[in-house]
């Protein structure tokens, strides 16, 4: 049990289907495109030798790519607030190391050169996921394996780490949506930051209906 088995499923039932669009850059994806660029990103990740997969950046293509990779890599995925401070950022970054990070094009030069990253933009990103190989590479299926990291806003303390596993992640989808339920014209307004579990959520929740 695992989360890529949710977008697995779709690319097998619908693999031609749009499966994320990004309005701001004109851009979309299918099942089958989501598919390949997450075995290719994955074994891009796999080379690094990090243990975490961490987002820093508003909401595009690359999360998706990202969220799906970081499971087939069999590696937590970990957003990261945007609007925190530099300093605070490089504190949770620290907690997470040796990591994979994505962040938008204009914050990359603030962590080229980051002790314990490997950082690329959005677009490198999503270049060397499309650019293919690595797809039948094998993956974990332990449920147990943890899935996502979400650290928690801190308000009153040092932010923490909320563990979601891969079989609390995959049960509540199974469990609350239904598979192939939606129409390929309809298209769900995800406005939600893509740190927060409700963005998580709705990403996994998409693909599977």
């Amino acid at each position: 049990m695992n989360t890529m088995m949710l977008l697995e499923m779709a690319t097998s039932g619908f693999g031609h289907r749009i499966a994320f669009t990004d309005p701001a850059e004109g851009s979309s994806i299918t099942y089958q495109e989501l598919y390949d660029a997450a075995g290719a990103a994955a074994h891009r990740i796999r080379e690094s030798g990090a243990s975490r997969v961490a987002m820093l950046d508003v909401s595009n293509l690359a999360v998706p790519v990202a969220l799906f990779a970081s499971g087939w890599a069999n590696v937590p995925y970990v957003p990261i607030n945007y609007r925190l401070t530099r300093d605070e950022i490089d504190a949770l970054l620290a907690r997470i190391q040796p990591a994979f990070l994505v962040t938008g094009d204009d914050r990359l030069a603030d962590f080229r050169d980051h002790e314990g990253l490997e950082a690329l933009s959005r677009q490198s990103f999503l270049d060397v996921a499309r650019a293919g190989g690595g797809e039948h590479e094998q993956r974990s299926m332990d449920p147990d394996d943890v899935g996502v990291l979400l650290f928690t806003s801190g308000t009153t303390g040092v932010p923490k780490a909320a563990v979601l596993r891969h079989k609390h992640l995959v049960s509540y989808i199974v469990s609350s949506v239904e598979f192939m339920s939606a129409e390929e014209n309809e298209a769900a307004l995800v406005c939600v930051p893509p740190y927060h579990i409700a963005g998580i959520a709705a990403a996994l929740s998409s693909v599977y209906a």
